[in-house]
């Protein structure tokens, strides 16, 4: 492929992929080193790439204001507004997304090139005009740096992240007041769906074996401004177990997770942001497959429910958190004891 002048990469959510996505642009660096890369990322998760040194510039992809795109009184002029931030003289444009609108913000940013997925879904192969066909049931971030070696990009298993200096200040003076110098486990006890929650009392009763067994000095609760409710029913009176939530923007969590001790939590962002940081983590698994699903390359840090019919699908509200209580305290606990006393040894 002749050295492009921009690159466009086009992976707006969710937030856990967004992480899992780091490879691709580290793999797109490699292959064009010093032609500028812009990164399409949902508004809410510019946070998780703005600092990345493969990244010449974020595009904050403002979903939720043009869900009502349609809308004659306003819709239209936005979405307008948003296509025109793209062009911006892309020779490529790679839809690491696969989806209907990724594959028409590819059209819409003029690039010669245009790759993606050959099964993009809701017709989203439409927009490219390299088409790569990649083997159904690999973990996510093989099958994204698959698409980018059938366009000719050498890949590169570089899934490091990298907090923004403004968001490190942040947290060094939030952690200072609240955490000192204690060691802590940081917790991630929610998720989008029920059936991927293990149950918020579990979360609690293992927050305090961690600490009366003196494993760690504190528990940091990681979750958004909207779920403080949650965290504090788990923080219970203990006051060696504090929330994050709603302290800071996304950043200040990811600063959270690079420092800690441990990460525990469910399919859910933070076990991403735990393996892009190199952290000790325990993932909790129920519907979803942690081999496809799971953090990279880290699938013997994870513990999945037994007994899980492959048909079943996450999106099923019939499950509700049956599947998840099927794991127990005990072996979760045992897991994080194991793997602190593994980076202790180090």
């Amino acid at each position: 492929m002749q050295t492009p002048r921009r690159i466009l990469l086009i992976r707006p959510s969710a937030l856990g992929d967004v992480f899992r996505s780091v490879p691709v642009a580290a793999s797109i660096a490699r292959a064009f080193p010093g032609v500028p890369l812009d990164w399409v990322v949902q508004t809410e998760f510019v946070d998780a790439v703005r600092a990345h040194p493969a990244v010449d510039r974020v595009i904050p992809f403002p979903r939720r204001e043009l869900a009502g795109f349609w809308n004659p009184f306003g819709g239209w002029q936005r979405t307008a507004r948003f296509l025109g931030t793209l062009r911006n003289g892309y020779d490529l444009a790679i839809d690491a997304q696969g989806l209907a609108r990724s594959g028409a913000m590819a059209i819409f940013s003029g690039a010669r090139t245009r790759v993606g997925f050959a099964d993009a879904r809701e017709f989203g192969w439409i927009g490219l005009n390299r088409r790569t066909r990649v083997a159904k049931g690999l973990p996510a971030v093989d099958r994204m740096l698959a698409m980018l070696a059938g366009a000719g990009i050498d890949p590169v298993e570089d899934l490091r992240l990298f907090v923004p200096d403004d968001a490190d200040a942040d947290w060094t003076a939030w952690r200072g007041t609240h955490l000192g110098d204690a060691r802590y486990a940081a917790i991630a006890p929610t998720a989008r769906w029920r059936s991927k929650q293990w149950p918020e009392d579990r979360f609690a009763e293992l927050a305090g074996r961690l600490l009366d067994a003196r494993l760690v000095d504190r528990v940091l609760l990681l979750g958004a401004p909207s779920e403080r409710a949650t965290l504090a029913a788990i923080a219970g009176d203990r006051g060696d177990i504090v929330s994050i939530a709603g302290a800071g923007p996304l950043a200040m969590s990811m600063a959270a997770v690079r420092d800690s001790a441990i990460v525990v939590g469910n399919d859910s962002a933070m076990l991403h942001a735990a393996a892009g940081f190199h952290r000790p983590l325990v993932g909790l698994f129920g519907p979803t497959d942690p081999v496809e699903c799971g953090p990279f390359r880290r699938v013997d840090d994870t513990i999945r429910a037994d007994g899980v019919d492959p048909r079943t699908h996450y999106r099923d509200r019939g499950l509700g958190d049956e599947l998840m209580r099927r794991i127990g305290v005990d072996a979760v606990f045992a897991a994080a004891e194991a793997r602190l006393a593994r980076e202790i040894a180090r």
